[in-house]
């Protein structure tokens, strides 16, 4: 039986964060698995990689760097119909900007779904590696702040600290904040909350709970060579925001794309250790001053959760027993020699990148100009064993002379 939008039968699950709880992987495993997941009934209602991405920038008719691209109106209601539209019994989307949505917004997302059963899934792990992976992401797109910096204000000024960084924390992490939000169009039972382990560990922890919640069967989605989220090193991450201060206003645009393509990639993998390997993969830590806050907070916040009647996947104890950032190489600590020897590896490592690009440029040129040279001899060819009439009667004239 199908189960259009119309049919109580059908549900859409939301994932609406938070983006440091394995966002980018639940991404990957879904869009590498879209045609298995159709297969078996669930729809992940996009056509592109990024264009979840676009659905939410026009849902919450945002800008993001300043631009606003005009390829991104109409996509939410895209996603909608294609959702509206499926006749199987589960839709399932994932944007952690999602999360940052205001209350008319929420109503404006879940009454276009509905009469379909809307449910809200938001993941979220101990606060401490939260204000880590974070700072590592607005790292990752040319931010310069300093991670004490970042931690300082965050802790201090709350949803009131430094753009973007108050907002885009705050406003996306606190599962209380953004669940109050879908809470008020969705109700408690089918907003659900998925706790995780700290980073580092096992990726499939996240998709096992997501899949099971939603109704995924084991087996049905393929992860192999799907990366989890791996976290930076203390010299990583310090070397990178070093680079945005030095390379970022040099390069412009450019710079954040050369950022992702060629030094960290997809699912934390780097190209940053340089020679460094014995002493890269050092964590970070919080700052001590700010430790004993973090888990205070983390404790408030599972607190909250627990008293809210939202389904759990997962255990709220994991939020506060597990390990937790331990005192560990801040980016601000990191030694002036290992940043050094990191640099030379990266030079090393963008010179081979572009010795590369030299060579893909020049073969792309020969390819060309040889595929030129071979379209010209097929017109030859064909003039030659189907001459004009023009060309035939210039060449009988010819003949005519020679041969009297």
């Amino acid at each position: 039986m199908s189960a259009r939008m119309g049919d109580p039968g059908k549900s859409v699950y939301l994932h609406v964060g938070a983006p440091t709880a394995e966002a980018a992987f639940l991404h990957r495993a879904l869009w590498s698995n879209r045609r298995r997941l159709g297969d078996a009934g669930v729809c992940h209602p996009v056509t592109g990689p990024q264009e979840h991405f676009a659905a939410v920038m026009d849902l919450r008719e945002m800008s993001w760097g300043g631009h606003r691209d005009p390829a991104w109106e109409g996509a939410w209601d895209r996603v909608v119909r294609r959702a509206r539209d499926w006749d199987g019994p589960t839709v399932v989307f994932s944007q952690p900007l999602l999360g940052g949505a205001t209350e008319q917004q929420v109503k404006r997302a879940v009454s276009a779904l509905e009469p379909a059963e809307v449910h809200v899934v938001l993941a979220t792990r101990d606060l401490g590696w939260q204000l880590i992976l974070d700072w590592q992401e607005q790292i990752r797109h040319a931010h310069t702040i300093t991670f004490e910096r970042f931690v300082d204000d965050l802790v201090a000024l709350g949803i009131d600290a430094p753009e973007p960084y108050g907002e885009m924390f705050w406003g996306l992490h606190d599962p209380v904040r953004v669940l109050r939000a879908w809470g008020s169009a969705v109700p408690r039972e089918r907003v659900h909350v998925l706790t995780l382990p700290p980073p580092g560990g096992r990726a499939d922890v996240m998709w096992d709970r997501f899949r099971t919640l939603v109704g995924i069967e084991d087996g049905v989605c393929d992860l192999g060579g799907i990366p989890g989220d791996e976290p930076l090193s203390a010299i990583e991450a310090e070397l990178l925001r070093r680079l945005n201060e030095r390379m970022g206003p040099a390069l412009g645009g450019d710079y954040e794309r050369l950022v992702q393509e060629h030094l960290v990639g997809h699912g934390g993998s780097t190209r940053l250790t340089g020679g460094t390997a014995g002493t890269a993969r050092t964590r970070m830590g919080l700052p001590a001053r700010h430790a004993d806050w973090a888990a205070r907070r983390t404790r408030e916040l599972a607190e909250s959760l627990r008293s809210s009647g939202y389904d759990v996947a997962g255990d709220l104890d994991e939020l506060t027993t597990s390990r937790a950032p331990e005192a560990a190489m801040l980016p601000g600590d990191v030694p002036e020699e290992l940043i050094a020897t990191a640099s030379v590896g990266v030079v090393a490592h963008l010179l081979e990148e572009l010795s590369l690009a030299r060579e893909r440029v020049g073969l792309a040129h020969l390819h060309s100009e040889m595929t030129g040279v071979k379209e010209n001899l097929e017109r030859l060819m064909e003039t030659a064993s189907s001459p004009s009439p023009a060309l035939q009667r210039a060449a009988r004239r010819a003949a005519g002379r020679r041969n009297p």
